[in-house]
């Protein structure tokens, strides 16, 4: 289903790009340090669980990098469906150690259930009504973002200060940058600032996950 694609400036679209094009590098070098940590460790489901986060990780990067960077109006707007698509894999695939490693047992199943479900929903409405709902994609970004807020004692207890005030910080980082999403194409670079947001969150995120998650 086709959709118009709102634009941006050229020098809005570089930046864009470019800030995405960077992170989706360094999220290579990320996956392969997912991938030796997860061999090495002796926790279950570190080396499924490093891979499935890792490649959620470059996934969205190179999605978005792509899509800001394409000119082609046709193949712009196959990447503005994986970009959007990007998003839910990276958050199913940011809880996805969380749950299976640190929760673990039947609760983490469920969590790790409950974020694939709501990842697969969102992905068949990007899919079928891209440009349409986005306010409801919004709402479904921040909802499996924060839904393990109803077992935030449980990952207190589990994790280590450190740690869970990283998950925590990572989660505000894209919270607060939702804001700057809605705000596109009524603000100059408003979408440059959500992707540095976003790059905030998945730095923190990283940093939990493999200092304190797989290992």
């Amino acid at each position: 289903m086709a959709t118009k694609i709102k634009s941006q400036t050229s020098l809005e679209e570089g930046f864009n790009s470019l800030s995405h094009g960077i992170t989706a590098v360094m999220a290579i070098a990320g996956l392969v340090i997912l991938i030796v940590f997860g061999v090495q460790s002796d926790k279950d489901w570190s080396l499924f669980s490093g891979l499935v986060y890792g490649c959620s990780l470059l996934l969205l990067y190179t999605f978005s990098a792509l899509y800001h960077g394409l000119r082609n109006k046709k193949i712009k707007h196959l990447f503005n469906i994986l970009d959007h698509c990007g998003i839910y894999l990276l958050i199913a695939g940011t809880y996805t150690p969380v749950v299976l490693i640190s929760i673990g047992g039947l609760t983490g199943w469920i969590y790790f259930g409950i974020q694939w479900g709501m990842a697969l929903f969102g992905i068949i409405l990007k899919i079928f009504y891209t440009g349409k709902y986005n306010l409801i994609s919004t709402l479904i970004y921040a909802l499996m973002g924060w839904v393990i807020i109803f077992k935030i004692e449980l990952v207190k207890t589990i994790l280590a200060p450190t740690p869970y005030c990283l998950l925590l910080c990572g989660g505000l980082a894209y919270t607060v940058g939702i804001a700057f999403y809605l705000l596109d194409y009524r603000m100059k670079f408003s979408h440059f600032i959500w992707h540095l947001f976003v790059m905030l969150g998945s730095i923190l995120h990283y940093m939990m996950i493999v200092g304190y998650v797989i290992v």
